[in-house]
């Protein structure tokens, strides 16, 4: 037997030295990882000692068990790195505590006699050591179990593995220990299975870490219960047939026997578990039964209750929702949806577990989607074109996508809502008219979700414009009170002049503040004439627009171009609109940061790019927050439209806005203006518009 533990122990510690050897070539530096590193070459040093132990004899049993705590120890210290992505309750924190502070004592005691200090009165006993691992391994089953209920369900594919394989680890030493504690003595058969056990998990390791880049119906019979039935009876039937496989292993091995029984039975229960946790193996069960006792191959019932509950869910965003309810009538495990742009091309919203490419854009008059939208065609990416008509193959870009299997029209009221791409089913089958006819009713219904989503979403900015109008009416009410005040004002003081010249002076000022009011009376109230745009002098607008932001820190950096650029504006709100890009990134840089100016320009247009060196912004917030009217990061000082406005102006002279933001490392605003013919008589007039900010 002690030959066997030998063998078990030093094939451990190779299996293990190969699984490092591996994961360290392929380490970036993660902390999760680097903790793997360590447990992983703690079982290579682990395995080799309690080889070393059985050939010698004659080691002291608490270096052994010191061996053993030392594994659980920096499992545990990995295991508890994973729970750094999500918040942890105090209790949960307390236990992480109480087992690190269990196995670095469990340890402390293990080395104790080493030191000579224990006496007659104080002897070393092998059971502290023995309960305190059993305890260690069930702490590890706990915290394996608050992970897998922590964890997102999407993302559990990743982290499968991984908890399958430190599930068997701890699982076997809670029996190998249990044993001992109930006996008094170890299971040396167990003992001698527990290295190669151990090796066979060394894949699994490998396959989470690869997975984690981060650390790197007539009858009436219900399908569900057919399936669930018929795994069972596979699993039972595997269990029954490996227990009599064990059985006339242990009669006829010998002492060898014992030992691949244990490991025979174990390796059959982990064989088990992975292919019930596969979702492929699932899969290829169903399609079978599907095929082969039930004279339909969906069941339209279940399928409808999942996607309403898939749709009505609150756990993601509805595109991301109608994405899996889609992806879940197929079987599929990947897919994305695309949706009409802001112009008006068809533009990828959301992916799910299918990497895309931004920037992907299919034309809204492509003959391919107008085909599928009036036939409400299915496009199986594995087949010609359809009608063999070569201007109706599916566009290159989702053909090109991973793993693309089909594409499915959302339609509602002969009208393209977006198309959803499906990856390969995890059973690949052809697809026939039932799963067309399926895909075709669910593109409806979550057609009418998306429609009435974004319905909901028109509605709700109207009324948000409808309280902004009514907020005018306040505003204009007051102003017409300050400006019969003025008014009153003036006749007042003609009653009572004194200094001709101070009086005339006032006259002066109070008759502007009273013409500067009306005029903004009339542009809130919509009488105003329509502002017919000029020629402007680029340079003349930013240099306006920064002596409003010069009362605010820190100051821009700004040189005015050396040659002349005209855009064809109007002056001032030209000048406001620049004005409040510039504001901003003040506002983003602090008064401690820096802004900077600085004009470029090309053929046909100038680029102004305004820069700031604040906190930026991440990609999620520039492409659906920043340009959203009503929505603001300033609390009570601001209403959250004013980048709107900025964008809705600029792309009315025929430019654009585009922002370049990084977190942590700044913002770039590049607003780029067409150019026009410089003026050739004369300068815009003196005489300035009063702006709003």
């Amino acid at each position: 037997m002690h030959t066997i533990i030998i063998a078990s122990y030093l094939i451990a510690a190779a299996a293990f030295l190969v699984g490092t050897a591996l994961l360290g070539v392929a380490w970036r530096g993660q902390r999760t990882g680097a903790l793997l590193l360590l447990a992983t070459s703690g079982m290579v040093l682990w395995g080799a000692f309690l080889a070393w132990t059985s050939y010698r004899h004659a080691v002291a049993v608490n270096w052994l068990l010191l061996a053993e705590v030392l594994r659980y120890g920096a499992w545990l210290m990995f295991v508890s790195a994973l729970f750094s992505a999500w918040p942890v309750s105090g209790l949960l924190r307390g236990l992480r505590i109480v087992a690190h502070t269990l196995w670095i004592l469990l340890a402390i005691y293990c080395i104790w006699p080493a030191t000579g200090l224990l006496g007659t009165s104080l002897s070393f006993s092998v059971n502290v050591p023995i309960v305190g691992v059993l305890v260690l391994a069930l702490t590890g089953v706990m915290f394996l179990e608050q992970i897998y209920r922590n964890v997102a369900p999407e993302q559990r594919w990743a982290l499968k593995f991984l908890l399958i394989a430190l599930g068997v680890l701890f699982a076997y030493d809670i029996f190998l220990y249990s044993f001992a504690v109930l006996y008094r003595q170890f299971n040396i058969s167990a003992w001698a299975a527990r290295g190669f056990i151990d090796a066979s998990l060394v894949p699994l390791f490998l396959i989470a870490a690869t997975r984690n880049p981060s650390w790197s119906l007539p009858v009436g019979v219900s399908r569900r219960v057919v399936f669930y039935s018929t795994s069972l009876l596979v699993v039972a039937i595997y269990i029954i047939a490996t227990a009599i496989g064990g059985y006339y292993v242990r009669i006829y091995g010998g002492d060898w026997g014992r030992v691949a029984e244990i490991t025979l039975v174990c390796f059959a229960l982990l064989s088990v578990i992975l292919v019930a946790s596969s979702g492929q193996a699932r899969s290829r069960l169903r399609v079978f039964l599907h095929k082969n006792f039930f004279s339909f191959r969906h069941d339209y019932r279940d399928q409808w209750l999942r996607l309403t509950a898939t749709l009505s869910a609150k756990d993601m965003e509805l595109p991301m929702r109608a994405v899996r309810g889609m992806a879940q009538t197929m079987d599929s495990p990947a897919g994305a949806l695309f949706g009409p742009g802001e112009s008006g091309d068809f533009v990828l919203n959301v992916q799910w577990n299918m990497p895309a490419p931004s920037g992907i854009a299919i034309p809204a008059d492509a003959a391919s989607l107008e085909f599928m939208c009036e036939r409400r065609w299915i496009y199986d990416l594995d087949q010609p074109p359809p009608l063999g008509d070569e201007r109706l193959r599916a566009p290159a870009e989702l053909t090109g996508l991973p793993h693309a299997w089909l594409v499915a029209p959302l339609v509602m009221e002969d009208r393209l809502v977006g198309f959803v791409v499906l990856a390969q089913a995890r059973a690949r089958r052809a697809l026939d008219w039932e799963d067309i006819d399926l895909l075709r009713a669910a593109g409806t219904q979550v057609a009418s979700a998306l429609a009435q989503a974004a319905d909901a979403r028109q509605l709700a900015e109207a009324r948000q414009f409808e309280g902004f109008n009514r907020l005018t009416a306040f505003l204009m009410h007051d102003l017409k009170n300050i400006a019969a005040q003025q008014s009153l004002l003036l006749q007042n003081a003609e009653r009572h002049k004194h200094n001709p010249a101070f009086v005339d002076d006032m006259l002066a000022t109070v008759a502007n503040a009273v013409g500067r009011i009306s005029r903004l009376l009339q542009q809130l109230r919509g009488d105003a004439a329509p502002v017919v745009p000029t020629r402007v002098q680029l340079a003349t607008a930013l240099s306006q627009a920064i002596d409003a932001c010069h009362v605010h820190a820190p100051t821009p950096d700004y040189v005015a171009p050396e040659d002349d650029a005209w855009i064809k504006a109007d002056p001032d709100q030209l000048a406001t609109i620049l004005a409040h890009v510039i504001r901003n990134a003040q506002d983003a840089a602090t008064a401690h940061g820096h802004v900077a100016v600085r004009v470029q320009r090309t053929p046909g247009h100038a680029t102004i790019m305004i820069e700031d060196d604040g906190p930026g912004m991440d990609e999620d917030f520039v492409h659906n927050r920043l340009f959203q009217p009503f929505f603001t990061t300033k609390a009570s000082r601001g209403m959250g439209i004013g980048a709107y406005q900025a964008r809705e102006y600029v792309q009315s002279l025929g430019g654009t806005i585009r922002v370049n933001s990084t977190p942590g490392q700044g913002t770039v605003f590049f607003v780029q203006l067409p150019l026009t013919e410089a003026a050739s008589v004369g300068t815009p007039p003196d005489a300035r518009r009063t702006t709003s900010s």
